[in-house]
């Protein structure tokens, strides 16, 4: 099966990226303004959803977790018929900056989600990294955001 991998340094302490990446009641601008919904635990349902909570986007369930270094989950488009696939978020720290690792794994060959995730997660890191390092996202991010 496929696997892909995606790294990225972040100029900030372990603790603010997770907290950044893995926080609940705000717009997550990096992942295209979605809400995180569910508890980060062993067994919990989690969820990338739109502001009102109505329409999902992305779905998964916790397998591990171990803050601040390591959450493992399963990963489905709602919107997609391929079969859930597996998120593996690595965070290690070195002098002030973080490294984000994110290896997402077990797919059933080339599909759809494939594809989408292979030139999502870049975009997606970069943008954590701005968001965290600069405060900000750009505007262009925000408004696309807000057009869906």
């Amino acid at each position: 099966m496929p696997e892909k991998t995606f790294t990225i340094d972040i100029k900030a302490d372990i603790g603010r990226v997770w907290d950044e990446m893995f926080r609940r009641g705000v717009p997550h601008h990096p992942m295209f303004g979605t809400y995180l919904n569910g508890e980060l635990t062993p067994g919990a349902v989690i969820s990338y959803r739109s502001k009102d909570g109505r329409y999902a986007f992305v779905l998964g369930e916790v397998l591990e977790v171990e803050p601040p270094r390591r959450l493992v989950h399963t990963f489905r488009f709602s919107m997609e018929k391929d079969a859930p696939t597996l998120v593996e978020w690595e965070f290690r720290e070195q002098s002030g900056v973080t490294r984000v690792t994110v290896t997402h794994s077990r797919f059933e060959g080339e599909t759809r989600t494939y594809k989408a995730v292979s030139t999502s997660w870049p975009k997606i890191l970069g943008l954590y990294k701005l968001q965290i390092e600069r405060g900000t996202v750009p505007f262009g991010t925000k408004w696309s955001n807000g057009m869906m």
